[in-house]
């Protein structure tokens, strides 16, 4: 047993019993003990890639995806819930990328995370990544990678006016990430409709739209949803899956109920039931660089991520 390890994202013994309905001596029999990590709190460890080894064996399925997270609207929790959903999903032993689409840089932001003077972003790589998206990456942890955003990327609008590029640019890099052994790929959109949208939609098996209760944020997710189905039909691509995630959600106010009950009138098929609750917790995290699957400490922001991220990837196989 290793006595301590750099890694911030690791699922614990208990949560790997509690995933796959088995007792603590079940799980601990079934992992090479060498390879847990003693935790603060009596709790063990296990690395991702020893997670991602043991649920294959008992059938969760690790094909290759693409999540694409957009709303026109800022403001609405979409970076948070990018960053949180790829964090847990580490934990769940999945070989991790973000890709950070926004000139803002929120998500690079998150993890303090910056491209160099010199280093190469998505505007750089698009066009040749077989040699190039490996050597833009960014390791945050393990398992978990990141090709940042600058400035720069404002600049994708007038790089991909053409529109065999915006079908391909995302979609290549993606492809590249894919064939140097990453299971899923997090993309972190701005909230506009340009190029950068246009080409992570074409390349996405999942878009998630985040909302809350503000109006504006309503209209964002109606942008997306018909915006979305033009550039499919532009394409000839398939509408990829849609999930629409109501975040901030406040039960302590009747506005978040009453957003929350007309979102699922008008579009049940796509809510996820489950609306992520508003926690300081997110805002201590942030300060740290970091997300709330770092720390053991429990919240309902974890609790409805958690919930999510099983939904998202399948991983209520046991349940």
């Amino acid at each position: 047993m290793k006595k301590n390890s750099r890694q911030k994202y690791m699922l614990t013994t208990l949560d790997l019993g509690k995933l796959t309905e088995r007792s603590m001596g079940e799980i601990r029999n079934s992992l090479r003990q060498e390879q847990l990590v003693a935790l603060p709190g009596n709790k063990l460890g296990v690395p991702s890639s020893l997670v991602k080894e043991y649920l294959s064996e008992n059938g969760i399925d690790y094909s290759f995806r693409v999540i694409v997270f957009a709303n026109m609207k800022g403001g609405v929790g979409k970076t948070t819930s990018a960053i949180s959903i790829a964090t847990r999903a580490v934990q769940y032993g999945f070989k991790t990328c973000i890709i950070d689409m926004d000139s803002q840089g929120s998500a690079s932001f998150s993890f303090d995370i910056w491209p160099g003077d010199d280093d190469p972003i998505f505007c750089d790589i698009w066009q040749n990544p077989e040699n190039m998206v490996m050597v833009a990456l960014k390791e945050i942890d393990e398992n978990l990678y990141m090709i940042p955003s600058s400035l720069d990327n404002g600049l994708l609008d007038l790089n991909l006016i053409n529109p065999a590029s915006q079908k391909n640019a995302v979609t290549n890099v993606c492809q590249t990430l894919k064939n140097n052994g990453f299971d899923l790929i997090i993309v972190d959109c701005p909230p506009s409709l340009g190029t950068a949208v246009i080409s992570s939609v074409c390349a996405a098996d999942i878009i998630i739209i985040p909302v809350c209760s503000d109006a504006f944020s309503i209209k964002g997710l109606q942008l997306v949803l018909s915006e979305t189905q033009s550039i499919c039909s532009t394409f000839n691509l398939n509408m990829p899956k849609i999930e629409i995630l109501y975040t901030k959600f406040d039960k302590r106010t009747r506005l978040s109920e009453e957003a929350f009950s007309k979102l699922n009138a008008q579009y049940e098929e796509f809510l996820f039931s489950k609306p992520i609750r508003t926690s300081t917790e997110f805002s201590k995290a942030l300060g740290k660089n970091e997300t709330i699957f770092a720390s053991p400490r429990k919240s309902n922001g974890k609790e409805d991520y958690d919930h999510f991220v099983k939904h998202l990837l399948n991983l209520n196989y046991f349940s």
